[in-house]
């Protein structure tokens, strides 16, 4: 069982593993304080329940969010996430993926004005830095577009099944190669937290938190 949630699921370590959880997909965001970050004790937590962690970076705080998503904003993210992901026990050989969100239904224009350029700035920082690989949340306009130009390896498809391509996608024959994950059940009660589910379709970066002595 793949989850995500915007929740602490440190506190729900009996619930997770009597539900067979095996990853918890958490939250990164650089909006300050915000309660959806996942943080290094959680991480131990999970590592120390053998649950697994995947992340996912959200720009911002709801669901609309059209002027944030611009180049600059995609430099500065991927510099949070690369500075950030060891701190979370994430291991720095190229096998971790860091999602971006795009969780909104974008136009095909605001796609080509504003995605595209996000996720540009984005893949040339995870490029130069190598230790870790992009991936994209979103429509399946967003993901084929994402993926399919070469700024991102995995696409996660939003639960949204109404967003522009994401029914074409999921209709399919055969899943694209770049379709990792698929938001399956949303807002439903598991590991009694408030939790989405998800379909594996492919390996998609998940990984068991590592530490060593050093870090606290």
């Amino acid at each position: 069982m793949i989850i995500d949630t915007p929740d602490d699921a440190s506190t729900q370590i009996v619930h997770l593993q009597a539900d067979s959880v095996t990853t918890v997909i958490r939250y990164l965001t650089s909006t300050p304080r915000s309660s959806k970050l996942v943080t290094p004790r959680e991480a131990r937590a999970l590592a120390a329940a053998g649950i697994r962690l995947g992340v996912v970076f959200e720009i911002y705080g709801g669901a609309d969010g059209v002027d944030d998503i611009e180049s600059a904003n995609g430099a500065a993210d991927a510099a949070f996430c690369l500075k950030y992901l060891s701190s979370i026990g994430a291991q720095a050989d190229g096998t971790v993926c860091v999602y971006f969100a795009i969780d909104t239904d974008f136009s095909p224009r605001d796609v080509q004005q504003k995605v595209v350029p996000y996720f540009t700035a984005i893949a040339a920082a995870f490029l130069a830095d190598r230790r870790y690989f992009v991936g994209v949340y979103g429509s399946g306009l967003v993901c084929q577009t994402i993926c399919e130009g070469g700024l991102a390896v995995c696409g996660w498809l939003s639960g949204s099944k109404g967003w522009t391509n994401t029914r074409a996608i999921l209709g399919m024959p055969v899943a694209p190669r770049w379709l990792a994950l698929i938001q399956d059940q949303m807002d439903t009660r598991l590991a009694n937290m408030d939790v989405d589910t998800n379909i594996v379709v492919k390996p998609f970066g998940d990984f068991m938190p590592v530490f060593n002595d050093a870090q606290v």
